[in-house]
């Protein structure tokens, strides 16, 4: 059998990937990323070989249409095979779309998400379907239609090595871009992001003059459209309402050395849930940190305040004994919410008192935007980051941008107004 070095077929980006792939180190694997940028060429390489060193491995490839099948993935894979040198030891045909490794009776099959009885009735001589490779992944009908797909494939076996790839919609609204911030923090998955600047680095041939001229003229003439198809970026519709965000790691270090902290509750029970955040406010830089969640549903006041107690008792250098810190609470000032301060300052000894919030949505709404920073930690406050990245302008029926902002998907953007009220008004 021919041998080949795969590191030279792959850019340096995904070495690190292409040893996890065959450590077996995770069972999805997370590719995003702009035009050129080479992951699709990176995962078909990986298919082929997982073929050929599993004996028991099988692969589906799917696209949401079946129609677009032969000119994509089956030519990528038949790209792959040739440049591994292992063409004698393959055989294609077209009908049905499939690949044969010949020396075991292994496949590599070809389907379309619009005929789901042919996926449900994928069988193989030998092994199982331990390989899937969910192709152009924003196209597909939702997170839902993915997982419908993997339950019907992933059967007969224990290991799986399953692969998406995508170029990420303009929109954070979109279902892909808000499960690539789930998986992010699942650790059954590798995320990797790849842009042709990272093959430019070490392979500029494979992308050629014409590519690289596209990708110059429209970095001159629309650098926001340019970050978004050739580099990956969710760049959003222009319609953000927090253009400020950014995602960083807080350590327990700079939380401990916080100056000022905020504390603040939107009330719910269900669907609507309880929200509590905290943050660091440093407003010589004007600059908003959030650090901390805690969400709960169909929880009473006694409930949540054993989360409250539990998040205000902490040590203030490391080895010192942990004790209760006596900070404001500030609330969403409802009927039912009062009841709860009460149980709160009553039975539980928490200062939980109700922000001034009486019209004070939209001031409150821009007082946030126009901060220099909001870094949010979206290890420690997923939903919250979430929230921020997610939150829009209303569109009128023309879909001209309105300068309101919807209702609703905005618990952690609540509590942090009242939180920061008393600072909104001063401010």
């Amino acid at each position: 059998m021919a041998t080949t070095d795969v590191s030279a077929l792959c850019i340096p980006r995904f070495h690190d990937v292409l040893g996890d792939v065959f450590a077996h180190g995770h069972t999805h694997y997370w590719l995003h990323g702009g035009r050129g940028s080479t992951k699709s060429s990176f995962i078909s390489l990986c298919i082929v070989l997982l073929v050929v060193n599993f004996p028991f491995a099988n692969a589906v490839v799917v696209r949401r249409f079946s129609n677009t099948l032969r000119d994509s993935v089956y030519q990528q894979i038949l790209w792959a095979i040739g440049e591994l040198g292992l063409d004698g030891y393959f055989r294609a045909r077209l009908s049905p779309m499939e690949i044969t490794y010949v020396p075991t009776g292994q496949k590599i099959i070809f389907r379309g998400a619009d005929d789901p009885l042919k996926l449900k009735g994928v069988k193989f001589p030998t092994g199982y379907a331990a390989v899937v490779w969910l192709e152009e992944l924003d196209q597909f009908d939702g997170i839902e239609a993915v997982r419908s797909i993997l339950n019907s494939l992933r059967r007969g076996g224990d290991n799986f090595w399953c692969f998406y790839s995508y170029n990420p919609p303009r929109t954070m609204w979109s279902w892909v871009n808000q499960e690539h911030m789930e998986r992010m923090h699942r650790t059954d998955t590798l995320v990797r992001k790849t842009s042709y600047l990272d093959v430019m680095s070490s392979h500029p041939e494979w992308l050629g003059g014409p590519f690289l001229e596209e990708a110059v003229y429209l970095h001159e003439v629309n650098e926001l459209a340019w970050r978004w198809e050739y580099l990956g970026e969710v760049t959003g519709t222009g319609g953000a309402v927090f253009g400020n965000v950014r995602d960083e790691r807080i350590t327990d270090e700079r939380i401990r050395g916080f100056d000022r902290t905020r504390n603040g509750i939107d009330w719910g029970w269900f669907p609507d849930p309880w929200r509590f955040i905290r943050c660091g406010w440093e407003p010589e830089a004007r600059r908003l940190l959030v650090f901390e969640e805690h969400t709960a549903n169909k929880m009473g006041p006694e409930d949540t305040g054993r989360i409250l107690l539990e998040s205000l008792t902490y040590a203030d250098e490391p080895g010192e004994e942990p004790y209760f810190h006596d900070e404001l609470i500030w609330c969403d000032d409802t009927p039912d919410g009062k009841v709860q301060m009460n149980t709160y300052r009553r039975d539980i000894g928490i200062r939980a008192r109700p922000a001034r919030k009486g019209r004070m949505r939209k001031l409150s709404y821009e007082w946030l935007a126009n901060l220099r920073e909001i870094v949010i930690d979206s290890e420690r406050c997923p939903l919250t980051f979430a929230e921020f990245v997610n939150k829009e302008y209303l569109r009128d029926r023309d879909g001209n941008w309105l300068d309101e902002t919807p209702d609703g998907r905005d618990h952690s953007i609540d509590a942090i107004r009242y939180a920061m009220m008393d600072d909104v008004l001063r401010g």
